[in-house]
């Protein structure tokens, strides 16, 4: 039987485990990155899985490769794809912008889903806080939490969050507030949402992930899901608390239990529409809020899922959570 050649498309040469069990597949799996790329000579320099062990290799191009660059451009998978053929690199790249992704599922049919999300100015951000009272900042592009920060006005008193409840800063009239922004950060880098209040577990807030992966057969389905609870008195999750499955969370919240099904279609639905109108996707994660009411929000999609946190749900869901794409590779690579 023929192997083909599986690759990795990494920002480094570190070892994985998790994909040992990918031996179990007629496959064989080299890790490269950019700089392992000889284009005159189509040769791959980098590490290839040998009977449980990661060894130095040259190699041809693969048959196929999983993009795991968290990355915005498409320079180097699209110059790739001109020599392996159209359709044979997946997440041709990770770091999506999420004014684009709103723009893009707001116009798709997920308008009642979708956080309303918008550029930031100064204007925007006072006009919100003045009506609404409390506002989300966050990084037009990046993941795990990173620059979020919550602000609130009343009684005339701007007040700074940053991951807790507990205000950072205090400024009490509008042109310090602005100056405070404008040095915090370029406004052209950032979007604003309302801060929606989403329901506790215990006091503590949550929100519900799926992990969407193509299968062994070329079709999205959800590998796995898990809800993430932040510790009491923050307002992000990315500070994880606990791990648990999402339906133990609304058994123990009283959220009816068919949400995870209209969780799922959702989900499922996301990774369509974004691989039509974005790039050629192989896997995303979609991460949802739920408010008292149960009414849910997509709080953020990821183009690189960070993986290993399943494993605080059992190593079978973490293995099969990095054994999938790979299927999804062997199948792209025998697919004529």
């Amino acid at each position: 039987m023929k192997k083909y050649l599986v690759g990795l498309l990494c920002s480094n040469l570190a070892p994985v485990d998790f994909y040992n069990l990918t031996e179990d597949l007629s496959i064989e799996l080299i890790k490269f990155t950019s700089k392992g790329i000889d284009w005159e000579k189509q040769e791959i320099k980098g590490i290839m899985l040998n009977n449980g062990d990661w060894e130095e290799k040259v190699t041809r191009f693969p048959d196929s490769i999983y993009n795991r660059c968290y990355t915005s451009s498409t320079i180097i998978t699209d110059k790739l794809e001109n020599v392996i053929g159209k359709g044979k690199i997946f997440n041709s790249f990770t770091l999506f912008d999420k004014y684009t992704v709103y723009s893009i599922l707001k116009e798709n049919g997920l308008e009642d889903f979708i956080l309303p999300t918008y550029p930031l100015t100064r204007e925007l951000l006072l006009n919100l806080l003045h009506e609404k009272g409390t506002a989300l900042i966050k990084p037009a592009k990046g993941s795990m939490g990173a620059g979020i920060l919550r602000f609130t006005f009343q009684n005339n008193e701007y007040k700074v969050y940053k991951q807790t409840f507990y205000p950072l800063k205090i400024i009490n009239n509008d042109d310090n507030f602005i100056l405070y922004i404008e040095k915090l950060f370029k406004p052209e880098n950032y979007l604003i949402q309302p801060f929606i209040s989403f329901g506790l577990i215990d006091g503590h807030v949550f929100d519900m992930r799926m992990l969407v992966q193509k299968n062994k057969n070329g079709i999205w389905d959800v590998t796995a899901d898990m809800s993430r609870v932040g510790y009491r008195n923050f307002f992000v999750t990315n500070l994880t608390y606990g791990v648990q499955r999402i339906h133990r969370v609304l058994e123990d919240t009283g959220f009816d239990k068919s949400i995870l099904t209209k969780l799922r279609e959702i989900s499922l639905l996301t990774a369509k529409i974004l691989e039509e109108k974005l790039c050629f996707l192989g896997e995303i994660s979609v991460d949802f809020g739920i408010e008292p009411s149960g009414k849910l929000w997509i709080i953020e999609v990821n183009g690189k899922p960070e993986k290993t946190v399943l494993g605080r749900i059992s190593k079978e869901t973490l293995q099969k959570a990095f054994i999938t794409p790979i299927e999804y590779a062997a199948y792209l690579a025998a697919s004529s």
